[in-house]
């Protein structure tokens, strides 16, 4: 099916199965003033302090042609008009205070620039297959009034996605990719795409570019079924029972979204542990972890025969405790009980405000604090086969 379908389509797809209809954006046509109509951006990723600006050319030829032709298309469409594209993106972004745009779940939200940290521009293409390898090597250009500015061939940026399958692993690879390729002399590169994500999959990112990294890519192991939390997200909308506004629900799920596997890791083995040990007539201690890069805290709370009555209540105390007790400025606390049908209430607390000083909380906390104590631990990247 995917042959049929045009770039603008498999760039959205491929987005929003793996980073969620929440956060993609194809729908971008907005009004700078009331007589004129532009499109911020083919398609858009925007998630926390993270967006990234896709625009997209593809190559639709039914005549002959040859290597000279395709040169002279991917020359003017992708590194001329593209560029000059992601160029008129940037300055809308900075020349509108807030820019209404619609994701794929059909809700509508401002961009604004203010609350953006890290921007990634990327054109990607679909060339015809007579395009040449020299253009096809070349993976970035810098534009004077943009700068950096990522070029992908579709099958490239669909192996990064595929391989690096979290947004915030995306987003860090192609800040990594940004600072590889901005000390190169020359743009037609002899390092394959691959051997780039293998590069930053080992984690040796002082070393030299080398297509010998290839093998690290090779060597990857994913073990989804360790830290895969795609259900519980792509469902969640549909999960939540009290709300003030259908879009509530996207602080959750954009914390969770925003962890790598290898805290997506840790936060399922919390998930699984207070599903299984909730129900029962023993108090059973919050399991809790951390986000560093975020700040955000988390508190997962099995819940015992005692306190199902007023589960609600101690939910919202133990978040507040968890979020003070960890010095966050934001914190989630879910909590887990037996629904009598063999599945369970699953029930969320989102706390966000700026942390201060609370002395009766300080002094319930140090006389008789409900949690574990925590710990800095260091956990694995990646894993490779046979580790």
């Amino acid at each position: 099916m995917e042959e049929c379908m045009n770039l603008e389509r498999r760039v959205a797809d491929l987005n929003k199965y793996f980073f969620f209809d929440e956060f993609t954006y194809s729908n971008n046509k907005f009004k700078p003033t009331p007589n004129i109509e532009v499109e911020l951006a083919d398609n858009i990723i925007w998630i926390g302090n993270v967006l990234i600006i896709f625009q997209l050319k593809e190559r639709n030829i039914d005549n002959q042609t040859d290597v000279e032709n395709e040169s002279k298309w991917f020359s003017k469409k992708v590194l001329t008009k593209a560029g000059q594209q992601i160029r008129d993106s940037i300055n809308y972004l900075h020349e509108n205070t807030s820019i209404e745009i619609e994701n794929h779940r059909g809700h509508l939200f401002n961009i604004d620039l203010s609350t953006i940290e890290h921007i990634h521009n990327v054109i990607c293409y679909l060339p015809h297959e007579k395009l040449s390898e020299k253009e096809r090597k070349i993976k970035f250009k810098v534009s004077e009034k943009t700068g950096f500015i990522h070029i992908f061939a579709y099958e490239d940026y669909q192996g990064v996605v595929r391989t690096l399958l979290t947004l915030t692993e995306v987003s860090e690879y192609l800040q990594f990719r940004q600072e590889k390729l901005e000390k190169c002399d020359s743009i037609n590169l002899e390092i394959a795409e691959q051997a780039l994500i293998g590069q930053f999959i080992n984690g040796d990112f002082d070393a030299p570019m080398s297509n010998n990294f290839y093998y690290d890519f090779l060597s990857l192991d994913h073990k989804l079924e360790e830290w895969d939390m795609s259900r519980i997200i792509s469902s969640f909308s549909e999960k939540i029972t009290t709300s003030n506004h259908y879009t509530d629900y996207y602080k959750i799920v954009s914390e969770i979204a925003q962890l790598k596997r290898s805290e997506l890791r840790e936060f399922k083995k919390r998930f699984e542990l207070s599903m299984k040990n909730c129900g029962g007539e023993e108090y059973i201690l919050p399991y809790r972890m951390q986000c560093l890069k975020t700040g955000c805290g988390f508190v997962f709370i099995p819940i015992n025969e005692q306190a199902e009555k007023v589960r609600q209540i101690g939910l919202q105390n133990l978040t507040y405790g968890c979020k003070y007790d960890l010095h966050a400025e934001k914190c989630i606390g879910i909590s887990f009980y037996p629904d009598g049908a063999g599945w369970y209430f699953v029930e969320w607390c989102y706390m966000s405000f700026t942390w201060q000083y609370d002395k009766d909380m300080s002094e319930r906390l140090q006389n008789s604090s409900p949690f574990r104590q925590t710990e800095l631990k260091s956990v694995n990247r990646y894993h490779m086969h046979g580790d």
